[in-house]
């Protein structure tokens, strides 16, 4: 059997990551990356789902001007972000529930229905 040279570069890659991992640890997983557009009076999604203890890693953009982020109860006072200029949160929420979040910049008349809601729900069960 011939291995092709990629494949046998990812398993020497994958071999050598898990050598190099802690003991008795496994690797930490990347964080789930989810996009969130924001324009005029609205974000999209408004709803995001995560399970407690997952990381992720929120990009807001802003389709039209400025806008902001404010999650107090997950400790996000104030993100802001212009059009062309991103900004990213990392989040690992530990508490299952459910966590308003709204726009935490002035955006016109429409900005106080600006809101959304994160959705921490409770970790499946480790599998015996």
């Amino acid at each position: 059997m011939t291995v092709s040279k990629p494949t046998a570069a990812a398993a020497l890659a994958a071999l050598l990551l898990a050598a190099l991992a802690a003991p008795g640890q496994e690797p930490t997983p990347e964080p789930r990356k989810i996009t969130v557009t924001a324009k005029k009076y609205e974000f999209n999604p408004s709803k995001i789902e995560i399970k407690a203890g997952e990381t992720v890693e929120i990009t807001f953009l802003s389709e039209d001007r400025t806008h902001g982020f404010s999650c107090k109860e997950l400790g996000i006072e104030k993100i802001v972000f212009e059009k062309d200029k991103p900004q990213t949160v990392t989040l690992k929420p530990e508490k299952p529930g459910t966590y308003d979040f709204k726009c935490a910049k002035f955006c016109g008349f429409g900005h106080p229905r600006m809101k959304g809601q994160i959705v921490v729900t409770a970790p499946e069960p480790p599998r015996p």
